[in-house]
């Protein structure tokens, strides 16, 4: 239970934030253009922040218009997506299904604009020869079913979310139809790029927004000197409003150990299993609860059985932003041990992360790519090395014997976010990039 002072002093931030949330959204961006975003995928249950974005920028008085090429291979149930006004149109895929309407769809651009289907044919041709890439036709004929649409309607401004085949789309519609275009960078798809691909990218774009300093730091290196100032750094956020902590939700006896992410390796989970064997040896009254759902699920739930896990650790699949909220609630600590592979795929900075320290859950993660921007080691939640197995151990091990150090880090976990990492205040300084650099 929080001392009095303690809960006044959280209601107080709690009540500061959601004012400035709604400050953030009833200031509207002047000359805000209207914007189309193209996304892979949407929706997805694993990347809530483009949902969130696309909410806040329209509570801001923005107008969106939604592209996806891809279908959503599950159901999405975040009350985020529900509540988004933006209409979604899904593009033709797989493509081999749909070739008569995609050449009928280039020819007509081709008609209307030849000049600019030239250049972005040209394009093309050179990029499929010096990189070796085939696969830049299927984001031309892609970027011409795009264009068509773009073409009859009112969109200013283009904007895709990954740096990848997302953003080559989005260049190539940009010289199919004149209309400037952004991207935002996240993380794999900055890391595993090829240097001169993603220099390309940044040199067309009006602007990049990037969700750490690190990336951005990054990205800065890899582009021309005279298109560094375009480079912007916008972090994510979350719902400081919905995202709070309950004194009416009780604590899980024995204590719960929360995770949550794509099941995949740069979660680096294997390290928090056998995190969870070593505290279990030492007789440590725990249980662990991993959300979530990947291609590595299997290989987890056998790496639990092998260390004899099977009564303390649960996969739980996929859950809403809703259900996991009630999760972080009764959760104890917050353990996300991420990891950078081999070909430098990594996180930026995990939105769980954010989400659990706004409900005042003490986190434990590692020091890698964005995350040290978030946690202060010892101040807002505890940071150890990746792949540290006795170091993770350590780290649960004390905040598991120390409720106070728990209370402590958990309750400046939540001021920090209000500070830094509020999804209206940052989707406020990401429509004023629009409002700039939207028009032509």
């Amino acid at each position: 239970m929080r001392t009095a002072q303690a809960a006044s002093a959280a209601g107080a931030l709690a009540t500061e934030g959601t004012r400035e949330e709604e400050r953030a959204s009833r200031e509207v961006v002047p000359k805000l253009p209207t914007l189309a975003y193209l996304i892979r995928m949407f929706p997805q249950t694993s990347e809530t922040f483009i949902a969130n974005e696309v909410l806040e920028i329209e509570r801001l008085g923005g107008r969106i218009s939604i592209f996806s090429y891809r279908r959503p291979r599950e159901e999405v149930t975040h009350e985020c997506v529900r509540l988004i006004r933006a209409p979604l149109t899904y593009l033709p895929d797989p493509l081999y299904r749909h070739a008569r309407q995609l050449a009928r769809d280039a020819w007509a651009v081709r008609r209307r604009e030849p000049a600019r289907f030239r250049r972005a044919f040209a394009y093309a041709l050179r990029h499929s020869i010096r990189e070796r890439d085939a696969d830049v036709w299927r984001r031309l004929v892609q970027a011409a079913c795009l264009s068509r649409i773009l073409l009859r309607g009112e969109v200013a401004h283009l904007h895709a979310h990954f740096a990848h085949q997302n953003t080559q789309v989005a260049m190539l519609a940009s010289v199919m139809t004149g209309i400037p275009f952004s991207f935002s960078a996240h993380a794999k798809d900055i890391y595993t790029a090829k240097p001169r691909a993603l220099r390309e990218k940044i040199r067309a774009a009006t602007f990049v927004a990037t969700c750490t300093r690190a990336n951005q730091d990054y990205l800065r290196r890899m582009a021309d000197p005279d298109r560094r100032a375009r480079i912007h750094l916008s972090y994510h956020g979350t719902n400081i409003t919905k995202f709070q902590p309950s004194e009416a939700t009780p604590k899980d006896d024995p204590p719960l150990i929360l995770s949550a992410g794509r099941l995949v390796p740069k979660k680096g989970l294997p390290y928090l299993l056998r995190a969870c064997g070593v505290l279990a040896r030492s007789s440590r009254e725990f249980r662990c609860v991993i959300v979530g759902e990947g291609p590595e699920r299997g290989a987890l739930e056998h790496e639990a059985a092998r260390l004899g896990l099977g009564d303390l650790v649960s996969f739980r699949g996929r859950a809403s932003q809703e259900e996991l909220l009630g999760l972080y609630r009764r959760a104890a600590i917050f353990a996300l041990p991420c990891t950078v592979l081999a070909d430098g795929d990594r996180d930026g900075i995990p939105n769980v992360l954010m989400e659990a320290m706004a409900v005042e859950l003490p986190v434990v993660s590692t020091a890698i790519s964005g995350i040290p921007e978030l946690i202060r080691s010892g101040h807002d939640g505890v940071l150890v090395p990746e792949r540290d197995v006795d170091g993770l151990a350590g780290a649960l091990e004390r905040l598991l014997a120390d409720a106070t150090l728990r209370r402590r880090l958990g309750e400046n976990a939540r001021a920090t976010v209000l500070e830094k990492f509020n999804s209206a205040a940052n989707a406020r300084s990401l429509a004023e990039l629009f409002a700039r650099n939207g028009a032509p």
